[in-house]
């Protein structure tokens, strides 16, 4: 007897509707489901709607459980190389350098309150229940994190310089820093099977704090600390272990567009603090 793709309750083979919820049961043509005839609105005649409910990547099979982490890490991953390649092009056209003018026409209270807003849309679109937003949403935060990247950048080649010692003697090292750290941070989920989702409470905390003291830190121009660095990457490092434990655990099988997102910007955003602490050294 088949299974309701909503409540999972079991119905006759030839029930058009789920006696326990009411829900439109697919019906069996042989070895094919009426449901598989139906577009989705992501994908026209291409994509069909399953006629399962989806299921946690937890309670998937072994197989299911590998294919979804590979596809979200190689978002992950390719996400970070599409981002690398936008500094790239940016600095190597000159356009990073017109962003840096108009950064520092306004304030940068409202350079920063855009790139949040611009995170924020990108968070709530890699979540959609259609491919095209989300990797619309996934575009939006290379874009975003591209940018924002732009003055750090460039200020790391100012004082350094030259963009050859810049790159060898901070941007890449920060890179193998950060690398080495997600690294050790995702075996540590993986291996230790720690159920860290008490890291919740200080992941929320410690985010509303580190807001309110950029806010402090811009509007009165104080200078920030190594000490201020070394707490972010502390509180990212948390946040990458409370994530990727959510993801183990939480996510359903369909979501890795959204899991590798949020996992690249947590990347990008411990790298930020990693190339401020080494930049301060």
């Amino acid at each position: 007897m088949p299974f309701c793709s909503k409540c999972g309750n079991q119905h006759q083979d030839e029930a058009q509707f789920c006696p326990n919820c009411g829900n439109a049961v697919a019906q069996n043509y042989g070895n094919t489901t009426q449901s598989e005839y139906i577009p989705t609105q992501s994908g026209g005649a291409a994509a069909y709607a399953s006629p399962f409910a989806v299921e946690r990547v937890a309670d998937a099979p072994t197989a299911e459980q590998a294919a979804f982490y590979r596809k979200t890490y190689l978002t992950t991953g390719f996400s970070f190389l599409a981002w690398m390649f936008l500094v790239f092009v940016l600095f190597d056209t000159g356009i990073a350098y017109k962003v840096l003018r108009a950064m520092g026409s306004v304030s940068w209270l409202l350079v920063l309150g855009i790139f949040w807003g611009a995170s924020y849309l990108g968070e709530k679109l890699v979540f959609d229940e259609t491919k095209e937003m989300q990797y619309l949403g996934l575009g939006i935060y290379i874009v975003a994190y591209a940018l924002i990247f732009v003055p750090l950048i460039n200020l790391v080649i100012h004082y350094s310089g030259s963009y050859y010692y810049a790159m060898d003697n901070v941007l890449i090292p920060a890179f193998i820093a950060t690398a080495t750290i997600f690294a050790a941070l995702t075996v540590t989920v993986f291996v230790t099977q720690t159920d860290f989702s008490f890291l919740k409470n200080f992941v929320v905390f410690g985010s509303f704090f580190a807001l309110g003291a950029i806010v402090i830190f811009t509007l009165t121009g104080a200078s920030v600390g190594s000490w201020f660095a070394i707490a972010m990457i502390a509180l990212m490092s948390g946040t990458i272990l409370y994530q990727t434990h959510q993801i183990k655990e939480n996510f359903d099988s369909t979501q890795h567009i959204g899991a590798g997102a949020m996992l690249f910007a947590s990347f990008i955003v411990l790298l930020w603090y990693v190339i401020s602490l080494l930049r301060k050294e």
